[in-house]
């Protein structure tokens, strides 16, 4: 029985050793090709310091009129004695629209205030709301613009032009103002449709202007309401109160934007190589990693392989053991005379052979070390480039500086 199962487990043994030189020389086969990590590096420095040399000089010119514009912002605010920062709105288009809402507010008022008397009718009044209102508030505007701002001015001689100015825009708008009023009234007194306010002066505040009808007086206080408005905005509406701060202001932030701008350009220039890099180093470590997990594809399919194997050779070694168990049992039992000693100890059945993948399994550490070194060398690959780059911008801001 031993001898019929041993030429059994002679064809297991063989079939296994078959397969595990087959699996060797498979692993063998598909084993993680050693990559180049170096070579994308420094092609990437290379390049790095070829697009470093084209950025370079306007780089420098951008910072040099950044820290110009600066430096001149600073000396305005240091004559001029301003320790804040300038404030305007970033769009004037609303202030713009603010300013057109109450032109529009005071034409429809005026226009109906007009049209009551006006023999045009209401196109008539309409026509002369809108060019008071236009006129109302243009001169607004310029008060407050070229003639309250210039007030603040650190010095004599602007601030006095400064004063000639609002005295003049607040001259013609008081004349233009008392004209309109004037006017209505005088409309309202050829139409025959004075009020009378009776014959205490001490009543009739408006009596010092000569106005004798509510339309009149309603009138100038609209137009005197729109003009401060007007004023207000034309101040401080457009731009900062305190004449051509805004202007040095934005050509600062100009400057500083423009640089911002241009390091954001280079920068993406000085990252192009960097990422050409990273994806060559990303590829060739993502081909050590497809022929590792194929390697480990393989290594499963042998050990599946190896397992099938072994099941038959201890299904064999299962089957002599209980034959021999039961022959020894029907022979002791037929016996007259006491069994051979040697039925005691049990049948020397040859077991499977142990660790027939161990080679293949250190084969496959053998990759996974390789692996990671191609990961470790990818990943420093990439640092050193990083601070490349960062070495870069560095001598560039430096070179700016001086």
């Amino acid at each position: 029985m031993l001898e019929a199962v041993t030429a059994e487990r002679a064809h297991v043994d063989q079939a296994r050793n078959e397969a595990k030189t087959e699996a060797e020389r498979r692993l063998r086969a598909l084993a993680p090709t050693p990559q180049d990590f170096a070579g994308p590096a420094l092609d990437a420095r290379l390049a790095l310091k070829q697009a470093a040399g084209r950025v370079g000089h306007d780089w420098g010119e951008a910072a040099d009129r950044a820290a110009q514009a600066r430096e001149d912002l600073d000396a305005f605010k240091r004559a001029n004695q301003l320790r804040r920062s300038a404030v305007y709105p970033s769009s004037t288009l609303l202030q713009a629209g603010l300013l057109l809402c109450a032109a529009v507010f005071e034409a429809l008022f005026s226009a109906a205030l007009f049209a009551e008397d006006d023999a045009r009718g209401l196109v008539g009044g309409a026509i002369t709301a809108i060019g008071l209102s236009g006129a109302n508030v243009a001169l607004g505007y310029l008060a407050g613009f070229l003639g309250l701002r210039y007030l603040q001015h650190i010095k004599l001689p602007i601030k006095v032009m400064g004063a000639a100015a609002f005295t003049l825009f607040t001259a013609l708008a008081l004349m233009l103002n008392l004209f309109a009023a004037d006017w209505r009234d005088q409309m309202a007194a050829m139409a025959g449709r004075e009020v009378d306010m009776g014959s205490d002066a001490s009543l009739r505040l408006w009596s010092l202007l000569q106005l004798d009808s509510p339309q009149a007086v309603i009138l100038l206080m609209l137009g005197a309401g729109v003009w401060v408005f007007a004023t207000l905005k034309g101040y401080s509406g457009f731009d900062d109160p305190y004449p051509d701060f805004s202007k040095m202001d934005r050509a600062s932030r100009g400057a500083a934007d423009a640089l911002s701008d241009l390091r954001a350009k280079a920068r993406r220039e000085l990252e192009a190589p960097i990422e050409t890099a990273k994806i060559a180093l990303a590829a060739r470590l993502e081909k050590m990693r497809a022929e590792y997990e194929a390697m480990s594809k393989a290594f499963d399919t042998a050990a599946l392989k190896i397992e099938t194997l072994d099941s038959k050779a201890r299904a064999l070694d299962e089957a002599a053991t209980g034959a021999i168990h039961i022959y020894r049992q029907e022979n002791a039992a037929a016996r007259t005379t006491p069994a051979p000693p040697y039925f005691s100890v049990a049948p020397s059945v040859a077991g499977p052979s142990l660790d027939a993948l161990g080679p293949s399994a250190s084969m496959i550490d053998d990759a996974r070390v390789r692996l990671e070194e191609a990961q470790n060398q990818s990943t420093q690959a990439l640092e050193g480039l990083l601070h490349d780059l960062e070495d870069a911008a560095k001598r560039l801001d430096a070179g700016a500086a001086a």
